[in-house]
């Protein structure tokens, strides 16, 4: 009889330990997955940086006055974005403004690229976002807002996806897709609303 509730009591535990294991292994599958992935995508996001500009900024460059804030209130999303979309920047921050695009002073296209999965993984929700959404940008004193007007998948090697011809103001955020992988680029455009192009940038998001 004792060995019969031994061998229970036992069975027990291991059920138990059987069970937890299966509650912690998705987590640490997210873990895993997520490191390995991180360097892979850092490197890929790091590469349309490179695509067009020959002199990124270096680290000593980035400061607070050197770049811009971006601000996605779906997504509960407000970083400092520094110029270049280098490793050293896509790590340290997550986001990089892509530095042969537009600036928002400018017309054309203002390119930011973002990790999904790590560093913070401040895009990994892009895909939510929908027509109309607002992405604000604050930079050199005054805020710029955008309306979400489409999202796009490309391969790695359309970085000229980010270019417009037509030279209208616009946002692009680009990270990699699908999540921890580095197989394709997401990238979510969105228009500069008429306006707004000397907004005060104390105004609330």
């Amino acid at each position: 009889m004792l060995a019969s509730r031994n061998i229970l009591s036992r069975l027990s535990t291991l059920c138990i330990a059987a069970g937890v294991l299966l509650l912690l292994a998705p987590a640490a599958w997210v873990l895993y997955t997520g490191r390995e992935a991180s360097e892979v995508q850092t490197a890929a996001l790091a590469a349309w940086e490179g695509d067009r500009s020959p002199e990124p900024a270096s680290k000593d460059q980035v400061s607070r006055n050197n770049g811009l804030v971006l601000t996605i209130p779906r997504l509960s999303v407000r970083r400092f974005v520094p110029e270049g979309a280098t490793p050293e920047h896509l790590r340290q921050f997550g986001v990089g403004r892509i530095t042969w695009t537009a600036l928002p002073t400018d017309s054309g296209t203002l390119g930011i690229a973002g990790h999904r999965t790590t560093y913070g993984a401040p895009f990994f929700r892009l895909d939510r976002l929908e027509p109309g959404d607002t992405i604000l940008v604050d930079y050199a004193g005054h805020r710029y807002t955008y309306r979400v007007e489409r999202q796009v998948t490309v391969t790695p090697d359309r970085a000229d996806a980010l270019q417009d011809a037509t030279g209208a103001s616009g946002i692009a955020l680009v990270t990699c897709s699908p999540p921890y992988s580095a197989a394709l680029r997401l990238i979510v455009f969105g228009s500069l609303e008429r306006g707004n192009l000397a907004s005060s940038v104390h105004a609330s998001p």
